[in-house]
């Protein structure tokens, strides 16, 4: 009876120790994957002055990306 409780608990042991611990492990990477593809930014060129700026600080004005409000309101 002893014998079989010590192999229970080398068991639960194992699952606890490396296959529970694995999961959030396998979260985390899938995180750090979907952050990575949210800091992916593409840069662009100012339409006037051809400064490259990345498109969330772009402004856009009629499909055309502008470094700031100077440049958008000189075209």
């Amino acid at each position: 009876m002893l014998k079989i409780l010590l192999v229970i608990g080398v068991i639960a042991a194992i699952y606890f120790f490396f296959i529970k611990k694995s999961t959030p492990l396998t979260k985390e990477r899938h995180a750090k994957k979907k952050s990575k593809a949210e800091d992916d930014e593409t840069m662009v060129a100012c339409e006037v002055c051809s400064t490259y700026i990345t498109t969330t600080e772009a402004i856009v004005a009629t499909g055309k990306f502008y470094c700031s409000t100077e440049c958008r309101d000189k075209k």
